[in-house]
């Protein structure tokens, strides 16, 4: 509370901002659980048995996985089995699917990059005001204000952007976190599309 009486309401909003950021994090931490190694390992097991010929040994792989990818690729399986002639059309709807992922995987990280961004800058907003208001202050008072005085104003006004820094620093971190393992997740999806399509080529080679 005193921080936010010293800080005014730009830590106000600062303080909202690292709150609906951290929530937004614990969101995507429980997102990525569906992409986990284990999952990942779970999905490559399941292309090798479908590059291997291996078409029911994949499925039963897959069989009862939530993951989204694993969804996927049972999907990818299950229609190039049934439907042999259609190949171009599965590998349009799977696309389709897996750009879907992408999305699901990508949503939220630009707010926390946002936040990342717009943190140091509101904590200069508040600086700037608080130095506004002490000057105005001494302009008030004639230039008769003591040094203490203005130390005081000058070290509250200064407050804000420390509060700004403290929030953008971790939060650009996570979000560098967020943007490696969404890059990792998309390579990993799209390394296991391209074997489920070209799984005849890998048997000839």
């Amino acid at each position: 509370m005193e921080l936010i009486e010293l800080g005014g309401p730009v830590v106000i909003v600062l303080m909202a901002l690292s709150v609906v950021g951290f929530a937004i994090v614990l969101y995507k931490t429980l997102q990525y659980r569906a992409y986990s190694k284990g999952k990942q390992c779970q999905t490559d097991k399941a292309i090798n048995h479908w590059v291997a010929g291996e078409s029911e040994a994949a499925l039963a792989a897959l069989a009862g996985r939530g993951s989204p990818l694993g969804k996927l690729l049972h999907n990818g399986i299950t229609w190039l089995t049934e439907q042999r002639d259609s190949e171009d059309k599965i590998r349009e709807e799977l696309t389709r699917q897996g750009q879907q992922i992408v999305t699901r995987v990508n949503s939220l990280n630009s707010f926390i990059e946002l936040i990342a961004y717009l943190s140091p800058m509101l904590g200069l907003l508040g600086t700037v005001l608080g130095m506004i208001d002490v000057f105005s202050g001494l302009a008030n008072d004639g230039g008769g204000a003591d040094t203490g005085v203005l130390a005081g104003g000058i070290w509250e006004a200064l407050l804000t952007t420390a509060v700004g820094l403290t929030v953008a620093i971790p939060f650009a971190m996570i979000h560098a976190m967020l943007e490696s393992r969404a890059t990792t997740i998309r390579r990993g999806m799209e390394n296991q599309l391209t074997r489920l399509f070209t799984a005849k080529l890998s048997e000839q080679y």
